[in-house]
């Protein structure tokens, strides 16, 4: 199980481009712990349910999917080689974050398959008890050694499209789902006025998405770290 984690705001009480990537990582931790649960009741009780339920699950993992990588994506193609240049010590950090960046992908596909096999879950179960293990790791560098460069960047870069404003909206509604309103309050400060304006809509729609999903039971917390504060040690 992970420790509590870092901090999502800084010492100051202020927000940060910290905070905005912590926000994703919580995000992940969430998901997994909540696929891992689905799983393990979807081979539990077999029902008439069983059938739409996988459906929905794979549809499920395909989407984490794509959050997924594309964080890795943006890392890589982004922050790290600018981190390489800005900050060299972080060299070898980058590099073996780099590394996990290869080993996840091909684990994604093969949850991909897992998935579409559902209702039958030992081999999903497996794919997301690996990424988990992972992931816990991988987040904790990052966190540990990436993180603290970010602290001092208060101002999120405004997307230059409409459809790049709606992406941003969407994704930090899905991140920010079991995050406490104090965090969520100095997010709005360092957020462009148009993902800020157009955020609450997309919360409710994912809101209401996850209540469906996962069921009134799933819980959601107020976390105020980059780990869901019921998984916490």
């Amino acid at each position: 199980m992970p420790t509590q984690g870092p901090a999502l705001l800084n010492d100051d009480g202020t927000a940060s481009m910290a905070t905005a990537f912590m926000l994703s990582h919580h995000g992940f931790r969430r998901d997994l712990a909540l696929f891992a649960a689905a799983l393990a009741r979807l081979g539990g009780q077999p029902d008439a349910t069983t059938a739409p339920r996988s459906v929905i699950l794979a549809a499920e993992w395909s989407a984490f999917c794509d959050k997924l990588h594309g964080h890795h994506v943006v890392e890589d193609q982004n922050m790290f080689p600018n981190f390489r240049t800005q900050h060299p010590r972080l060299e070898a950090t980058i590099d073996r974050l780099s590394a996990d960046h290869r080993r996840i992908d091909p684990l994604l596909e093969d949850g991909k398959r897992a998935f579409a096999a559902l209702p039958a879950t030992e081999t999903a179960a497996s794919v997301v008890a690996t990424m988990r293990a992972l992931l816990d790791e991988h987040l904790a560098l990052e966190e540990a050694e990436v993180v603290p460069f970010l602290r001092a960047a208060k101002a999120f870069p405004p997307p230059p499209t409409d459809a790049e404003v709606e992406l941003y909206a969407q994704g930090f509604a899905w991140a920010c789902q079991g995050i406490a309103p104090e965090v969520l309050a100095r997010l709005d400060d360092i957020l462009p006025a148009p993902v800020r304006t157009r955020l609450p809509a997309a919360r409710a729609v994912f809101d209401a998405h996850f209540l469906a999903l996962w069921g009134a039971d799933a819980r959601s917390g107020q976390s105020r770290t980059a780990v869901p504060d019921w998984m916490a040690a």
